[in-house]
C-alpha cells in the first residue's frame, strides 16, 4: 500500500524540494501538494511525474492564512484519504525586512553592538498586515493555519497501530526572545517572523505530547525509557573508551 504524504507550500523553495528528495527515496509515495497557486501546483506536478512515473502525485488548493481556504481543504482531503503518513507543515511567508535606524544607533553604543552585528536581531524588522480572519498574516500563514489544519486532519492522523508524523520547518532564526505568552500573534512586536518560528518549535512539543495521550502511551514510562537510554549510552561510550585505549 502506498504511504500518502502531505506537503504544505509544495511549490516552490523548500517544500519543493523536499517533494523531490521524498520521491527519490520512495518513487511510488502517494504525495499530495498543497499549494496555494493551483497552476503553478499544476506545473510541479507534471515536472514531478516526468522525472518519477511511478509515484501518485495529486493536488489540494489550500492558502492557510485562510482558515475558509483550510476548512474547504480538510475536508476535501478526508474525502480522498483514509491517512496520512506523514504531513510536512512547511508553507509560510516572511515579510521583507526593513532596517530599524533607531535600533541601529543606540546599538553601536551599547554592550550588544558585537551580538546585533553578529546576529541582526533586533536591527531589522518586519512590517505585518491583518487577514480577513482579523489575525495577524504571519501568525496564522506559519502558525495558526497549519495548527487548524492538523486539528481537522486528526482523524487521518490518530491510528494507534501505525501514527502518523507531523514535520514542521522552522528556522534559524526562532528566538525565544522574539515570542511572548501574552503576545502570541507579535501584533505588538517588530519581528513576526521570528516569533512565529519559535511558537512552531513550542507548537511541535505541545502537539507531539496532544497525540501521544490519544495513543495510550504513558508519560512516565517514555521518562523512565529516556533515562534507561541515557544509562546504556554512558555504558557503552565507557566501553568504546576502554576498548581504544587497550588497542
Amino acid at each position: 500500500m502506498r504511504k500518502a504524504v502531505l506537503v504544505t507550500g509544495a511549490s516552490s523553495g523548500v517544500g519543493l524540494a523536499l517533494c523531490k528528495r521524498l520521491l527519490e527515496e520512495d518513487h511510488e509515495l502517494h504525495l499530495c501538494l498543497a499549494c496555494r497557486n493551483r497552476s503553478k501546483a499544476e506545473a510541479v506536478r507534471a515536472a514531478l511525474l516526468a522525472s518519477r512515473p511511478l509515484a501518485e502525485v495529486s493536488i489540494v488548493q489550500v492558502d492557510v492564512s485562510d482558515l475558509q481556504s483550510v476548512f474547504r481543504a480538510s475536508g476535501e482531503l478526508k474525502q480522498r484519504f483514509q491517512r496520512l503518513d506523514y504531513v510536512y507543515l512547511n508553507a509560510g511567508i516572511m515579510p521583507n525586512p526593513q532596517l530599524n535606524i533607531k535600533a541601529l544607533f543606540s546599538g553601536l553604543f551599547s554592550r550588544k553592538v558585537i551580538h546585533m552585528f553578529s546576529t541582526a536581531e533586533g536591527l531589522l524588522t518586519q512590517e505585518d498586515k491583518i487577514t480577513a480572519d482579523g489575525l495577524q498574516e504571519v501568525f496564522e500563514t506559519n502558525v495558526f493555519g497549519h495548527f487548524i489544519l492538523i486539528q481537522e486532519l486528526a482523524p487521518l492522523l490518530c491510528h494507534s497501530d501505525s501514527p502518523s508524523q507531523l514535520i514542521w520547518t522552522s528556522s534559524r532564526n526562532a528566538r525565544k526572545s522574539n515570542f511572548c505568552l501574552e503576545d502570541i500573534q507579535h501584533s505588538r512586536g517588530q519581528e513576526p517572523y521570528s516569533s512565529s518560528k519559535y511558537a512552531v518549535d513550542l507548537l511541535s512539543v505541545a502537539v507531539n505530547r496532544n497525540f501521544n495521550s490519544r495513543m495510550d502511551l504513558d508519560e512516565d514510562t517514555a521518562e523512565k525509557f529516556y533515562q534507561n537510554l541515557l544509562e546504556l549510552e554512558k555504558h557503552v561510550r565507557a566501553t568504546i573508551q576502554k576498548r581504544n585505549h587497550q588497542s
